[in-house]
């Protein structure tokens, strides 16, 4: 019988699997077949090998055992409901953004003055240029959720990749934000921030971003491995 047939066979015809298991296997198979797939595309490769097969399905189980969630409200939702300007965004990075912050391991991660950058997007180019015209309040909105992420969430995807001959490596925090809405469905965001490790291992904040669908966020994080932390003796 084929693999596919089996599988079918097991969650669909076996009375003894519960429906929140059944839901739950689905779910990270989806999950995994959608990650294997950004992969073939993005190595350009017609097959995976087993290896690269097994490490899809670790990272698909790791979006559902791992995940950072949180309400935005109170502070985390201080900059919504109603026009959020480029000065008040300026004055509140200033004031509760800017500096320093430990993630869960005790690691320094510096936020520095150049990530006011990622508040402007240029929507021809993408490019982050500090334009007026360029700013977006989206963005600033979601500045209280800088420091909490970073602070906070357990959530993080290591990217390991070789640019022009020279090694980096990348930690992307994310988190699950559910924005609640009076009169419909909550929003739910996907929330990342690219951390940058020099070679003196220093970490640094380089921009965040959001976004709605799930499938953009899994095909962002398709070629990481999840953040295992090593306590160094």
């Amino acid at each position: 019988m084929e693999p596919t047939k089996q599988l079918e066979r097991l969650l669909f015809g076996s009375p003894l699997l519960s429906k929140k298991n059944k839901d739950r296997c689905v779910r990270v198979f989806y999950d995994a077949t959608k990650i294997v797939l950004v992969r073939q595309g993005k190595l350009k490769k017609a097959e995976l090998k087993p290896k690269e097969i097994s490490s899809a399905m670790v990272l698909a189980d790791t979006l559902y055992s791992q995940p950072f969630q949180f309400n935005a409200i109170d502070e985390l939702a201080e900059n919504f409901g109603g026009d959020f300007p480029e000065e008040k965004a300026w004055d509140y990075f200033d004031k509760k953004v800017l500096g320093e912050v430990q993630d869960i391991y005790g690691r320094k991660i510096v936020i520095g003055n150049d990530v006011i950058k990622s508040l402007y997007k240029d929507p021809e180019t993408g490019a982050h240029e500090i334009l007026s015209e360029n700013y977006e309040q989206g963005r600033g909105k979601r500045l209280p959720w800088v420091r909490h992420t970073l602070g906070n969430s357990g959530a993080i995807y290591v990217a390991e990749e070789q640019i022009k001959g020279t090694f980096r490596r990348t930690f992307l925090y994310s988190a699950i934000a559910t924005i609640p809405l009076k009169a419909a469905k909550p929003d739910i965001q996907y929330y990342i921030i690219p951390v940058r490790e020099d070679k003196n291992k220093n970490l640094r904040m380089i921009t965040a971003y959001s976004m709605s669908k799930r499938n953009r966020f899994i095909s962002i994080i398709a070629l990481c491995k999840p953040y295992v932390h090593v306590i160094e003796t």
